[in-house]
């Protein structure tokens, strides 16, 4: 999976001349941290100077939620990370839990990628590719919806890279386990 991801990224960088600043989504799950390693082995193989920020989201819906945080930065900072912890200060709704944290994320991630002149560079994969383009079929979108989310993405002025994004599930759980990383479970 290494050089695999190592190609993608490489190509990415490329083709879209991307800055050499990422600020990394870092939820403390599987995908987030595989993602973590394969750039600091990236890094470290490519003698590359590129910067990676980790922002870890504590989104204060679960009472444990801020040791997640502690641990998740601790993890990311022993890796030779400096790592940002952002908690979401909105009133939790009583619904629509999920759309509200999601909104919630990416607008703190953004605000970092732009305080830290960065690209957001985030783990999705191709289970979420298939499950993103599901939901928007269920909600009767175009052809352009039914896309589904791009490797490189422009929002609002930052770039959005998912390398990823053509990766399974199953191969980053095999990374996970063949490499006894730590990772955290959302229930």
């Amino acid at each position: 999976m290494i050089e695999e991801f190592n190609q993608i990224f490489s190509k990415i960088l490329i083709k879209h001349s991307l800055k050499n600043r990422f600020v990394l989504g870092l939820s403390g799950g599987t995908d987030s941290i595989v993602l973590l390693h394969l750039l600091k082995n990236f890094i470290s193989k490519s003698k590359s100077n590129i910067k990676i920020f980790p922002v870890v989201v504590d989104h204060s819906i679960r009472n444990n939620s801020s040791n997640e945080s502690v641990k998740i930065k601790s993890y990311a900072e022993k890796l030779g990370f400096k790592t940002k912890t952002r908690k979401i200060r909105e009133k939790v709704p009583k619904s629509n839990l999920q759309n509200w944290a999601r909104i919630h994320r990416r607008k703190i991630l953004i605000e970092e990628a732009i305080r830290n002149k960065s690209n957001l560079i985030l783990a999705h994969h191709l289970n979420d590719q298939a499950e993103t383009i599901f939901m928007r079929l269920n909600k009767g979108s175009g052809l352009v919806g039914l896309v589904g989310m791009k490797e490189v993405h422009d929002w609002q002025g930052t770039k959005i890279i998912r390398p990823l994004i053509n990766i399974q599930k199953n191969k980053i759980l095999k990374y996970i386990s063949e490499n006894k990383l730590f990772y955290l479970n959302d229930p």
